[in-house]
């Protein structure tokens, strides 16, 4: 009696590929619904069951559309991390000293703590006895016009 009306149900979610394995999955709703029933609801239980096999037909192919979302992402980003031979990724010295030259002399003293000295931004602060507010935006400073000139 409900063979048709999980064929049914299968066809209408496109899922003609797998039809066999949805229609299996049909059965197991079924099992499932008639152990669950209850007479007390409001439903017949066709009605019953035909609204627990939309849903776990809805769910199903959810989780293939998301599966297929997720192996793309992996295939991008496996191809991602392709090996790229054009992109520099060394400077010369000069450069380095004519991005450097760009700096104002509290940016250059703020990078010669910070980055050479390495020191944690409030004792670069201590040291040059200013804010940590304005190390941290000298930082900002310094990275985009070193950015900048390098590119």
């Amino acid at each position: 009696k409900y063979r048709l009306l999980i064929a049914k149900k299968a066809h209408k979610f496109n899922l003609k590929l797998d039809f066999d394995d949805r229609f299996q999955e049909g059965l197991i709703v079924l099992y499932r619904s008639i152990l669950k029933y209850d007479e007390h609801y409001d439903k017949t239980f066709t009605r019953y069951f035909e609204h627990n096999l939309e849903n776990h037909l809805i769910s199903l192919y959810r989780k293939e559309r998301n599966y297929g979302k997720f192996l793309m992402n992996k295939a991008a980003a496996l191809i991602d991390y392709s090996v790229d031979e054009s992109h520099r990724n060394y400077y010369s010295e000069l450069e380095i000293a004519q991005a450097l030259s760009e700096l104002s002399e509290f940016e250059k003293a703020v990078f010669r703590v910070r980055f050479l000295l390495k020191r944690t931004p409030a004792e670069s602060a201590k040291s040059l006895d200013c804010q940590i507010k304005q190390i941290y935006n000298a930082v900002d400073r310094i990275r985009a016009k070193i950015k900048m000139h390098l590119e």
